[in-house]
């Protein structure tokens, strides 16, 4: 079994067989089709020690986001997630979703451990982290900090 077949698994992919697309600067699984005719599949990005996974629908109009899971990739734990109806998909969309749900889970911890939560501060974090989800190359961010952690690539 190859680290990419174990990442796929770990994290809940629809399929295990994941490519990289340069037009999305992400890593997508294979779809499906359903009897309806709408294609479903996940984006996968990596940003210091997470990896989003966005589940997308492709209907006969439009491209639709149903929903974001975020994973600690070291103890591969459920940050948080999101489920939509109806919500066309855009980068956009994608992040500004993806920013609600780190910094939720960011003052929860702060909260629970009995510390000040700096809103500016936080999103500031928030937003160097997405930056490199969905700015920097994500196939040498996953060279150089997903492998590391889980190990080298089985052929």
């Amino acid at each position: 079994m190859t680290n990419s077949f174990s990442i796929a698994n770990t994290f809940g992919l629809y399929n295990s067989n994941v490519t990289y697309s340069e037009l999305a600067n992400s890593f997508l699984t294979n779809g499906f089709t359903s009897a309806l005719g709408n294609t479903y599949f996940n984006h996968v990005r990596f940003a210091e020690g997470i990896l989003i996974k966005e589940d997308v629908g492709v209907g006969f109009r439009y491209t639709f986001l149903n929903g974001i899971k975020i994973y600690a990739i070291k103890t591969k734990r459920l940050i948080g997630e999101v489920a939509f109806n109806n919500l066309r998909y855009t980068k956009e969309v994608v992040r500004l979703e993806c920013s609600k749900i780190l910094l939720k889970e960011l003052k929860s911890a702060h909260e629970s451990n009995g510390v000040e939560f700096d809103n500016y501060e936080e999103m500031s974090m928030v937003e160097q982290v997405l930056n490199k989800a969905f700015n920097e190359d994500q196939r040498l961010f996953a060279i150089q900090n997903i492998i590391p952690l889980i190990g080298t690539v089985n052929s």
